[in-house]
Protein backbone atom coordinates (compact mmCIF):
# COMPACT_ATOMS: atom_id res chain seq x y z
CA UNK A 1 0.00 0.00 0.00
CA UNK A 2 3.19 2.33 0.97
CA UNK A 3 4.42 1.76 -2.53
CA UNK A 4 1.25 2.52 -4.85
CA UNK A 5 0.42 5.77 -2.66
CA UNK A 6 4.09 6.85 -3.14
CA UNK A 7 4.05 6.30 -7.00
CA UNK A 8 0.54 8.61 -7.66
CA UNK A 9 2.06 11.02 -5.14
CA UNK A 10 4.97 11.74 -7.38
CA UNK A 11 3.32 12.47 -10.51
CA UNK A 12 0.93 14.77 -9.23
CA UNK A 13 3.74 16.86 -7.40
CA UNK A 14 6.20 17.05 -10.76
CA UNK A 15 2.77 17.91 -12.83
CA UNK A 16 2.01 20.56 -9.95
CA UNK A 17 5.47 21.95 -10.65
CA UNK A 18 5.17 22.35 -14.04
CA UNK A 19 1.97 24.21 -14.03
CA UNK A 20 2.50 26.41 -11.68
CA UNK A 21 0.95 30.18 -13.03
CA UNK A 22 3.75 32.10 -13.78
CA UNK A 23 3.22 35.25 -16.22
CA UNK A 24 5.59 34.23 -19.44
CA UNK A 25 6.19 38.18 -20.47
CA UNK A 26 5.56 39.64 -17.09
CA UNK A 27 9.43 39.94 -16.49
CA UNK A 28 10.33 40.92 -20.12
CA UNK A 29 7.13 44.35 -19.61
CA UNK A 30 8.54 45.17 -16.17
CA UNK A 31 11.95 45.19 -17.16
CA UNK A 32 11.49 47.60 -20.34
CA UNK A 33 9.24 49.59 -18.13
CA UNK A 34 11.39 49.98 -15.81
CA UNK A 35 14.53 51.40 -17.89
CA UNK A 36 12.18 53.26 -19.86
CA UNK A 37 10.96 55.12 -16.86
CA UNK A 38 14.48 55.31 -15.68
CA UNK A 39 15.39 56.92 -18.86
CA UNK A 40 12.18 59.81 -18.05
CA UNK A 41 13.46 60.33 -14.51
CA UNK A 42 16.97 61.19 -15.99
CA UNK A 43 15.65 63.44 -18.40
CA UNK A 44 14.09 65.67 -15.37
CA UNK A 45 17.70 66.13 -14.14
CA UNK A 46 20.98 68.11 -15.33
CA UNK A 47 23.40 65.53 -16.01
CA UNK A 48 25.23 64.70 -12.89
CA UNK A 49 22.24 66.02 -10.87
CA UNK A 50 20.95 62.72 -9.48
CA UNK A 51 23.12 61.14 -6.74
CA UNK A 52 20.78 57.53 -6.35
CA UNK A 53 17.49 56.48 -7.10
CA UNK A 54 16.27 53.18 -6.41
CA UNK A 55 12.86 51.37 -7.34
CA UNK A 56 10.63 51.50 -4.86
CA UNK A 57 7.56 49.74 -6.47
CA UNK A 58 6.47 47.51 -9.52
CA UNK A 59 2.96 47.22 -10.01
CA UNK A 60 0.24 46.43 -12.69
CA UNK A 61 -1.63 44.55 -15.04
CA UNK A 62 -1.73 43.37 -18.66
CA UNK A 63 -2.09 46.77 -20.29
CA UNK A 64 0.45 48.91 -18.17
CA UNK A 65 3.33 48.83 -15.49
CA UNK A 66 3.26 51.29 -12.73
CA UNK A 67 6.93 52.44 -11.20
CA UNK A 68 8.18 54.21 -8.35
CA UNK A 69 11.56 55.54 -8.27
CA UNK A 70 12.69 57.36 -5.08
CA UNK A 71 15.06 59.89 -6.14
CA UNK A 72 18.00 62.04 -4.37
CA UNK A 73 19.56 65.02 -6.39
CA UNK A 74 19.37 68.31 -4.57
CA UNK A 75 16.66 66.58 -2.37
CA UNK A 76 14.71 63.85 -2.05
CA UNK A 77 12.13 63.63 -5.26
CA UNK A 78 9.44 60.62 -5.49
CA UNK A 79 9.09 59.97 -9.17
CA UNK A 80 6.06 58.30 -10.56
CA UNK A 81 5.16 56.71 -13.85
CA UNK A 82 3.29 54.28 -15.92
CA UNK A 83 4.39 52.46 -18.56
CA UNK A 84 1.98 50.83 -21.38
CA UNK A 85 2.73 47.04 -22.22
CA UNK A 86 5.03 48.22 -25.40
CA UNK A 87 6.71 50.38 -23.00
CA UNK A 88 5.47 53.87 -24.25
CA UNK A 89 5.58 55.92 -21.28
CA UNK A 90 2.21 56.96 -20.45
CA UNK A 91 2.53 58.90 -17.47
CA UNK A 92 5.11 60.49 -15.20
CA UNK A 93 5.47 63.16 -12.15
CA UNK A 94 8.23 64.33 -10.47
CA UNK A 95 6.99 65.21 -6.84
CA UNK A 96 7.49 67.84 -5.46
CA UNK A 97 7.94 69.09 -9.03
CA UNK A 98 11.28 70.90 -10.20
CA UNK A 99 11.39 74.40 -10.68
CA UNK A 100 11.59 75.22 -14.66
CA UNK A 101 10.33 71.60 -15.42
CA UNK A 102 7.40 70.24 -16.83
CA UNK A 103 4.15 71.58 -15.33
CA UNK A 104 0.95 69.83 -16.26
CA UNK A 105 -2.65 71.43 -16.07
CA UNK A 106 -5.30 70.52 -13.60
CA UNK A 107 -6.93 67.47 -14.38
CA UNK A 108 -4.04 66.09 -16.95
CA UNK A 109 -2.37 64.33 -14.46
Amino acid sequence: MKSTLWISVVPALVASAFLTATPASAGGADERAVAQCRAEMLSRFDQGAVRSHRVGAIAGNSRRTRITIYVNADRRYTFECAAGANGEILTASLDPARAGGPRLAAGQR
